[in-house]
């Protein structure tokens, strides 16, 4: 019979620094292996507890996107909101910015109070803390999932249809969702310590949206036009848009510098996660 060694991993100030830099990111992809199968049970119980003890449980997925377009159509009905024609109804056009929206929004809300929200286990338990992350990110994607599925019933009911290159759509998500987690994990660090931190993105993030173009086209100048010049989340889901239902991407360069911006600020937020967290945990 023979024996077996148990892992033993020791911990030690400036450990990232004597490791060096590209030693830490294989650090970082062997716990996020390592972690999915936890991270799936967390998603689990997350899941099941967000909407188990609430009255309308999974459907308030889908009533929050049909109350905030009914709104903004209401508004563009009466005037009070005016909105130049669009290429499909406003109606369509509203949710379809909504939907990418709330998955942008929910993924960098959930994420950021992961940390915070586990302090009751994450100080006696040792495992990969990467799975605190993968768990609210499998919760907004199946939200989104959802979202989308009525989206789609509500083009059929408008007739109204995507463009033939709709089926590349997840690859023009994927850089909303790199930047949404890489914010959120960023936050993840401060949240744990300053608890008061995703109250602040949530009311950033319900205000931010009217600035903007997400339920209405860029305008040609003004303060609206010169907020979102540089701002990446714009040109984003503009280029999703425009894909989804034209075929086109009306600002190319945009896109794909935003898309770069993603990129980095993704693994600048899983980096100053991973070694960040230990010392996080001593502090929450």
């Amino acid at each position: 019979m023979k024996n077996s060694k148990a892992s033993m991993v020791i911990y030690e100030p400036n450990k990232y620094l004597k490791d060096g830099f590209f030693k830490v990111w294989r650090y970082m992809f062997n716990d996020t292996l390592a972690s999915m199968g936890l991270g799936y049970r967390l998603f689990i119980r997350d899941f099941t507890a967000k909407y188990k003890q609430s009255l309308f449980g999974f459907l308030w997925v889908v009533f929050l996107p049909l109350f905030t377009v009914s709104v903004f159509v209401g508004m563009n009905k009466s005037g009070i909101l005016s909105i130049k024609d669009t290429n499909i109804p406003y109606t369509v056009f509203v949710l379809f910015g909504v939907t990418i929206w709330s998955l942008f929004t929910g993924l960098i809300s959930a994420i950021a109070g992961t940390v915070g929200q586990s302090s009751g286990f994450i100080t006696k338990i040792n495992f990969p803390k990467i799975a605190l992350v993968q768990s609210p990110t499998l919760v907004s994607l199946v939200d989104f999932s959802v979202r989308f599925v009525l989206l789609c019933i509500v083009m059929i009911i408008m007739n109204t249809f995507p463009n033939s290159l709709f089926f590349l759509l997840p690859v023009f998500l994927l850089p909303i969702i790199l930047l949404a987690m890489g914010v959120g994990m960023f936050f993840a660090v401060i949240g744990a310590v300053f608890k008061d931190i995703p109250n602040f993105i949530n009311m950033f993030l319900s205000v931010a949206m009217f600035f903007m173009p997400i339920v209405y086209y860029m305008p040609e100048s003004g303060i609206i036009y010169q907020l979102n010049m540089y701002n990446p989340v714009y040109y984003l889901i503009d280029a999703s848009r425009s894909l989804f239902f034209e075929g086109q991407i009306v600002n190319t360069g945009g896109f794909i510098l935003s898309s770069f911006f993603s990129v980095c600020v993704f693994l600048a937020g899983w980096r100053f996660y991973h070694v960040s967290i230990a010392r996080i945990v001593e502090k929450v």
